[in-house]
């Protein structure tokens, strides 16, 4: 029940206020703003995908659409959408055809989409250049520019795209190296060693947990939403629990199986900071690495242990004298000692 509630909770999206791709933990381009009409404010989200703009609400300002027609405006009343502009077509999810015959020169059909002042939306112009071919060692890709009238006037949101390579293959070496570790400790079949290494990797796991929500959670989009401070909070509830299991002791194999599978699950679901330059997180990019190959890591030798632990059989007593082993045969499993949690082979949550 923990589990579905954490899994449920991390396969949220973030709110957004507008159609398009979103939420991408790393990317290997970033746009950058360096110019905006007086009175606006704006921001690249989610690296080259999407805009964000406030407007000052004593100026009236249109964002023209790829073929320079109106698609957006911004003024006192709030925020309107063109109806009858293709890129309000191509924004829909999925994607629409736009009707034939679409223009500058068509009428605007303007919907109100929110009475604030601010509104976000996917724009390829942000990462038209990301095709561009560069020269080895170039990071500055070009110039990206979106039309706009204010108050009427000619006018442009303008920056700059960048590029920076993957990062190294070195990063993905920890999470074998661990695996291959625990499976060595696991042939030695030493019961007690076997339980101490799954409260390790699941305090490890923990810990990795913790700080990869934290990153993900607290990236603003470019402001932290409501559901991201929740999504934060039942993380943080789970990490207190699981913890708190393991330091009275009261784990079983099925608490370390819940561990590994969030730790896992949030590892995966930001693989790509191990893959990409820029990492799209609210920690510095080490330290966002560092946590995505400690969750993966952990949680993978932790569900190593965990099958071996739920196929064990239970002992009734300890200390029970093992039949003598023929020639040949593995040594005997080491009785549990006293001190140590019997039911953490057993499958109880």
């Amino acid at each position: 029940m923990v589990l579905a509630v954490i899994v449920a909770a991390l396969a949220l999206p973030a709110p957004a206020l507008a159609h398009g791709p979103v939420d991408p933990s790393a990317s290997t381009f970033l746009a950058r703003v360096g110019q905006a009409p007086a009175g606006a404010t704006a921001k690249v989200v989610d690296g080259d995908l999407r805009m964000w703009l406030r407007v000052d609400p004593a100026r009236t300002l249109i964002v023209l659409d790829y073929r320079q027609a109106p698609y957006l405006r911004f003024d006192r009343a709030g925020v309107q959408v063109n109806q009858n502009s293709e890129m309000f077509y191509l924004n829909q999810v999925p994607p629409e055809v736009p009707p034939a015959g679409l223009g500058p020169q068509t009428p605007p059909h303007w919907v109100a989409v929110t009475s604030g002042h601010a509104y976000e939306w996917h724009d390829g112009r942000l990462s038209d250049l990301a095709a561009t071919a560069l020269a080895p060692g170039a990071r500055y890709v070009g110039q990206w520019r979106i039309a706009v009238r204010d108050d009427g006037a000619p006018a442009a949101l303008a920056g700059g795209l960048y590029f920076t390579p993957s990062p190294s293959i070195v990063w993905f070496w920890p999470i074998i190296v661990s695996l291959a570790c625990v499976l060595a400790v696991l042939r030695l079949r030493r019961p007690e060693l076997d339980l101490r290494l799954a409260r390790a990797l699941a305090a490890v796991a923990l810990a990795a947990f913790a700080v990869a929500g934290i990153a993900q959670q607290l990236h603003g989009r470019p402001n932290v939403s409501v559901g991201q401070e929740l999504i934060l909070a039942v993380a943080l509830a789970f990490v207190a629990w699981a913890a708190s299991r393991l330091v009275r002791r009261r784990h079983g194999w099925f608490t370390f199986f819940l561990i590994a599978g969030v730790a896992i699950w949030e590892g995966a679901s930001l693989i790509s900071v191990l893959a990409d330059g820029y990492v799209l997180l609210a920690l510095p990019p080490l330290l966002d690495r560092v946590a995505v190959v400690t969750c993966l890591s952990a949680g993978v030798g932790l569900l190593a242990v965990v099958f071996v632990m739920a196929e064990r059989p239970v002992r009734g007593r300890r200390g029970r004298p093992a039949p003598p082993a023929g020639p040949g045969a593995p040594p005997p499993e080491a009785p549990v000692p006293p001190g140590e949690d019997l039911q953490a082979w057993q499958p109880s949550a």
